[in-house]
């Protein structure tokens, strides 16, 4: 029979590299609001990955008096063109999350570093400096804006002064809502499945860098091991290696190697899936808050709605909340008095006194965009529209593609596989030398 240590030994050296790319990757990842990771671009890459960029695009707006002025906004920054798209210039290096225009016409940003203003051809820091805005809307001399999918400001554009900043508390009985294991599997991996606020990142950090740190470690044991020298370094090495806290992590570890897999073989797993409903009853603790899951927001002058994981909720007075449509609502763009919906893993939909579907458009949409009296439902995966065209690719599309496999080959995800399950034997298998050992030293 086999030893349990050559078991280990194997594993790890033979999926060792994989497990660190995948666990540095996914840390990186899960903090994607970070600056650095857009600003910092790579020259050198697979020719398969030449459009990887056209994901982070945004927003889009055409000027309704100048057709051949557009803007274009996306976590690279905001582009702009005065030939129609024929060419593009970068002309503030912050995220860009919404470009909405008020009734005098100023163009006003979401930003990762607050709302800025465009104003004759002028950019200026508006409000909110320093906060992450991740969505905004405009109705007449208001505008809504949303700080880190959590706070709501209502802020009077003439005077420059917020109204009003609160938080969401939407009541139990609009939160008992089933969930689809497609979504449910999305929000553990992604770092939003546990607890409400950061605590599900949180824990899905100390996994990657658990992970991380088992590897590194690894192969410094099995290289001074190997080469039969610095016996003291080695068990160094093994205390930083076993130890209660590895042990700990073996939850949020086995959550994301699982998950991994499932969002690997979405293709062959999305129904299965999309059939599977979760009982709101056995769902964790953030499902039944959301109170930082405010992905877009819509005021129309009396209402102010709101988009989460579960659907759209309204407010006629900012204190009680009532879900309209059900279904992910990921993006609100309003035209006038029509309310449209882009879903994540749920149908779009409009708003016109009534809720109905909303057929033959991209899944996802971020923005309308009115082009030559027709109506342009923006998404980046699928549009005609004028986009720039970039020599080089951000450091978050290199960490994303070398994450899912993408960047060496489509059948990279078997190899993903590969590395899940051996860290799910590695873990087995050390956790019970680990034991074995502990054992052994209690009753010496």
């Amino acid at each position: 029979m086999v030893k349990s240590y050559k078991l280990h030994k194997f594993f790890g050296l033979s999926a060792g590299l994989v497990v660190l790319i995948l666990s540095v990757t996914g840390f990186f990842l899960d903090h994607d609001n970070w600056n650095f990771l857009y600003t910092t671009t790579i020259k050198h890459y697979p020719d398969s990955l030449n459009d990887v960029d056209k994901r982070l695009f945004t927003s889009y707006n055409v000027d309704s008096q100048n057709h051949e002025h557009i803007l274009v906004g996306s976590k690279r920054g905001l582009y702009e063109s005065y030939d129609g798209g024929k060419t593009f210039q970068n002309i503030l290096a912050l995220q860009i999350n919404a470009i909405k225009k008020a009734d005098n016409d100023k163009i006003f940003l979401a930003t990762s570093e607050g709302i800025y203003t465009i104003n004759n051809d002028k950019i200026q820091a508006y409000m909110l400096g320093g906060k992450y805005i991740n969505a905004m809307s405009i109705w007449g001399n208001t505008l809504a804006a949303v700080e880190d999918k959590t706070t709501i400001y209502l802020i009077d554009i003439k005077n420059k002064r917020i109204e009003q900043n609160l938080h969401v508390y939407l009541p139990k009985n609009a939160l008992r809502e089933d969930i689809k294991l497609s979504r449910f599997v999305r929000d553990l991996h992604y770092g939003r499945g546990l607890f409400d606020g950061d605590i599900s990142l949180y824990i899905n950090d100390f996994g990657a860098i658990v992970l991380t740190l088992l590897g590194v470690s690894g192969f410094f044991i099995w290289y001074f091991i190997y080469k039969k020298r610095a016996a003291k370094s080695s068990r160094k090495w093994i205390k930083y290696h076993a130890n209660i806290v590895t042990i700990m992590s073996a939850v949020p570890v086995l959550i994301l190697l699982v998950t991994g897999i499932f969002l690997d073989h979405g293709e062959g797993l999305g129904e299965f899936m999309k059939r599977t409903a979760i009982p709101h009853a056995v769902l964790p603790p953030v499902y039944d808050s959301l109170e930082h899951d405010i992905w877009s927001i819509d005021y129309d002058g009396k209402n102010l709605r709101i988009g989460n994981r579960y659907g759209v909720y309204k407010s006629d007075d900012l204190k009680h909340w009532s879900l309209e449509s059900r279904g992910f609502g990921y993006s609100l763009t309003r035209d006038g008095n029509l309310l449209y919906v882009g879903g994540m893993g749920a149908a779009n939909r409009v708003y016109d006194k009534e809720w109905k579907l909303l057929p033959n458009t991209p899944h996802m949409f971020k923005d309308i965009v009115k082009e030559d009296d027709k109506k342009v439902f923006f998404s980046a995966h699928m549009t005609d529209l004028a986009l720039p065209k970039f020599q080089d690719i951000t450091l978050y599309s290199l960490l994303l593609t070398l994450h899912d496999g993408t960047f060496f080959a489509s059948w990279w995800v078997w190899i993903n596989d590969y590395a899940a399950f051996a860290t799910l034997l590695l873990f087995i298998t050390g956790i019970l030398r680990w034991w074995k050992k502990k054992r052994l030293t209690q009753r010496a």
